[in-house]
Formats: C-alpha cells, structure tokens, sequence
C-alpha cells in the first residue's frame, strides 16, 4: 500500500533552509538549473527591477538604452504595479529606441543625442542610463558615452547594468543593483556625530527636505495613518538619542550623494541593505551594523542593541526598550496563549516564489510565540540568488524547516496538500500570507474557519503599524492581527466573499 502524501509523490520534501540552499544548482550552471528546474528563468526582467528602484529618486530621469518595447514593459510595470502606492508618482523613462541598424552599427551616438537631449528639456539634477538585451549583447561602450555627454550636461550622470540575461534570478538582481546606488555618493568633507542611515528602504518615499545647518533629513511619514516601515525605525532610532541622516534609497540626488557623511548605517532589509552597507564601507569607510529586518521582540531589541552599543547609547537604549516592552507584552502574552504549539505555514510569495527575508524574519517572530515553523513557496533558485539574505539568517543561527521540491515556474503548490502532508487538523496551524493571492477557498479553506493572517505588504494595512511588522510597532500589530485571525475563525460559519469568489482558482489550472 502507497503511504506516500500527494506533495511526497510529486518530489517535494521538508528540509533546513540550509540543505535546501545546498542541493540547488548554483545560479548561472544553466545546464544544472535546466535539468532539475526546467522553464525556470527568473521572475522579472533584470531592467524592471534596476528602474523601478531608481523610481524612488526625486528630480531624475531613467535613460533606457534599448528598443522601445522594453521601455514600454518597464513603464507599464511601473504604473500598474509600483507607482499606485509606492515611491513618485510618475518617473520620465525616455529610450533611446534602438532598432535593427542600431543593432549591427551600434548605439552610442543615440544614447549621446538622448542624453544631452534630456538634460536640455527634462532639466533633472540626475540621470541613470540603463541598458537591455540588445544594447549589452552588442557591446556598447555606455560609460564612454556617458563620459562624453556629461562634458555638456549640468545633470550628475550613472549607470546601472540591467540587461536581462545577465542575472535572472530576482535575488542577483537586486544585489547588484543595490550596490550601484553608492556610485551616486561622494566622499564626505565632515561626519555628522550621532546620525544613522536607514538602508534597505524599497517602495517607500521619503521627504528630503533638508533642514539646519547641517542638512539633515526631516523625515516625515507620507502614508498617513498607515506608517511606512522607515516610520518606525526612525522612531526606534530617535528613541536612544540618535538622528536621521539619510533614508535609502530614496529621495533627491542631493540627498543621496551627501548619505556618507552619517556615522554609521543600519540595515532593514538585507537584500538591498547588505551589499550597498558593504559598498559604502569599501568606499567611504562608513561601518554599518549587521543586525537586519527587526520584526518581533528578540530582533528588534538586538537591532537596537547593536546600534546603541555602537554609538555609546547603551543605558538610553536600555530604558526605551524597557518602556516599548510594557506596551506590547499584553498583546504577547494574549497571542502566545493562543497559538503556542500551533504550525506556523508561511508562504514565501504565493505567485512570486521569491520572497525569502520577510518570509524568515516573520518566522522568527513567530517562533518567540511558541510556534512551529514551516515555510513554504520559495523556489530553490531564488533562494540560491538571495545568498546574502541566507548568510544573515545562518549567522543568526535560524535554521526552520521549508518545503524543498521541484516547484513549476509560478505555479503554488496545493496548500491544502501541505495541510495534509503535515497531519494538522483544522485549529492546529495559522496561514500566513506573503502575496496578493492569499489562498482562499470558501467551506474548506478561508478565513472564516482557518486563521488567516495578511502579512505581505500590498494587502496589509493596520492602522498606526508599519506595513512590513517592523520595530515594536510592528511586532504589537503582529500579535493583534493573529488574536483576531484565530477569533474570527472560530465562528465556523459563512465563508468570506473572498473565499467564495476565488474558489480554487490556482489548483485547478
């Protein structure tokens, strides 16, 4: 008789993080990834991730050195699935508009024109060229021409590599660009006692007014009552007697380029934070602590720690800890009572398979509420593309248990098939969400019999709590959301609108 569960027959099996990261191919063995992964190549286009991080920077332009339907691509994800609730409202993304000529000729000469062109009209206090397939298959020389132009042009003029094949993972990707944003910075004349950069900052705008005679940022929080994850952290920071410096990255040339003049960074994500930490300390000798993505108690009291032992704040930081424990252990305590013991099924990313630091900082949380932890959803590549967010987590010696399998491109694994692959009965385990699809089916799986917590950033909004669960603020509405999500589904009756309307869509594809 065949014992096995339907994900056990599909090849799928729950193992470290750490074996998983092992047994995958590494990235760029394309004939090792084609054969245990085959079709996979990568989320987003390389160049949609390079622009839609620059989208953040205030009076700039994005050049696309490249044809015009991949203009077009990056333009069309920017305003669909970025700019309706992140960063500026509109980023100027003139092509260079290279066609099949250009292509045997070459480009440069357009790429000049286009520069100086833009200067002249669009007047930005900075450019960023960035290239594509066709303009890096070639060869162009960019940073001749960027040389060549900059000699007529007042705008402060980069370059980010972005050609898509280079990188597909979404994971390199972000590394590498990431550390670009240090080559927009310039030496600091001065260091500004008792400041600290925040990096690490994607999708969130920042003010960068400057103030006083020392230009610092007068950060202001520009969601209203639903807080930014730089909201808080900002708040942590001041909390122990410290400034802002700079937020990153984000704001206007100005404000990037003078960033080295803090006297030390801090890290929240450590996809983003890490490499550009490691860059600006190559080039500025601007240290950095290595604490990352402070989501629950333990985490954020020793982001804290870290900084303040650094920066000679240990006693004031010591007290302000003290003092945010108090507010929030009831909600704890609460929480903890109800679902120590549970399975926590985290979701690293329900269409994306990408997200891997939220997903295992959010485990962290959760596990300090006496939770069991499996993660599910993460394609192994990308996993093996974020090597900089596993060596956090190993350092840290967080080690949970993840589903390992030969996920098909997009495609999410039955949850219900995990449900079933872990024995839980329904009231032994919570979902928790990572992507605008949130598993949902009404009678069977919804939020009216299953606790179901929202925890990715595009569905989650809770009053005065940043969007990510970062800091103390975030921990607090963290435990609130699963008092309520573990309440709620214990009503046992109708099913959501939700539940009934998505049915089961994605299984049954």
């Amino acid at each position: 008789m065949n014992t096995q569960t339907k994900l056990q027959k599909q090849g799928y099996k729950w193992a470290r993080v750490s074996e998983m990261f092992e047994e995958t191919p590494p990235c760029g063995s394309n004939c090792e990834i084609q054969k245990k992964y085959p079709g996979y190549e990568g989320l987003w286009c390389r160049l949609i991730m390079a622009v839609t991080s620059y989208a953040m920077t205030k009076n700039s332009v994005a050049v696309i050195h490249g044809p015009s339907n991949c203009a077009w691509a990056v333009r069309n994800f920017c305003q669909t699935n970025y700019a309706l609730y992140y960063g500026n409202s509109f980023l100027q993304m003139p092509v260079t508009d290279i066609n099949q000529h250009d292509v045997i000729s070459g480009g440069i000469d357009k790429l000049i024109n286009t520069l100086k062109e833009v200067d002249r009209d669009y007047k930005p206090e900075h450019i960023c060229v960035f290239d594509s397939c066709s303009t890096a298959l070639i060869g162009d020389d960019i940073e001749t021409a960027i040389k060549t132009a900059q000699q007529s042009c007042n705008a402060k003029i980069d370059y980010i590599s972005s050609a898509g094949f280079i990188s597909p993972p979404l994971g390199k990707s972000i590394e590498e660009t990431a550390a670009k944003y240090a080559d927009m910075m310039e030496k600091p004349e001065e260091i500004i006692e008792n400041t600290v950069n925040i990096l690490g900052q994607y999708k969130e705008q920042q003010d960068s007014s400057h103030a006083g005679r020392q230009k610092r940022c007068k950060h202001k929080n520009r969601r209203g009552k639903y807080l930014d994850d730089a909201s808080e952290l900002s708040r942590l920071i001041e909390g122990i007697g410290l400034d802002i410096h700079r937020i990153l990255i984000s704001g206007a040339y100005d404000y990037i380029k003078t960033a080295p003049q803090a006297k030390v960074n801090i890290i929240s994500c450590p996809t983003w934070g890490i490499p550009l930490a490691k860059r600006m300390e190559e080039r500025f000798n601007t240290p950095y602590i290595e604490q990352c993505i402070p989501i629950g108690i333990e985490p954020t009291e020793k982001w804290i720690m870290e900084l303040a032992k650094f920066t000679g704040k240990t006693k004031e930081a010591e007290f302000f800890i003290q003092k945010e424990l108090q507010e929030i252990m009831p909600e704890f305590e609460k929480a903890k009572n109800m679902v120590n013991g549970k399975t926590a099924l985290i979701e690293c990313g329900r269409n994306s398979q990408t997200a891997f630091a939220r997903p295992m900082a959010l485990a962290r949380a959760l596990e300090e509420l006496g939770m069991k932890i499996r993660l599910f959803g993460l394609h192994p590549l990308e996993l093996k593309a974020k090597e900089t967010d596993f060596n956090y987590f190993m350092q840290e010696g967080f080690d949970p248990l993840i589903l390992n399998g030969n996920y098909a491109y997009q495609q999410p694994v039955n949850i219900s098939h995990v449900v079933e692959d872990l024995e839980l009965k329904q009231g032994e385990y919570v979902y928790f969400t990572q992507d605008v699809f949130p598993a949902a089916r009404g009678g069977c799986f919804d939020p009216a019999n299953i606790p179901r917590v929202e925890t990715g950033v595009h569905l989650r909004r809770v009053v005065n709590a940043p969007g990510r669960g970062v800091g103390f603020k975030g921990a607090k509405a963290l435990y609130k959301s699963v008092i309520e999500a573990v309440m709620f589904s214990e009503r046992a009756s109708k099913p959501t609108l939700y539940g009934r309307v998505h049915g089961d869509f994605y299984e049954n594809i």
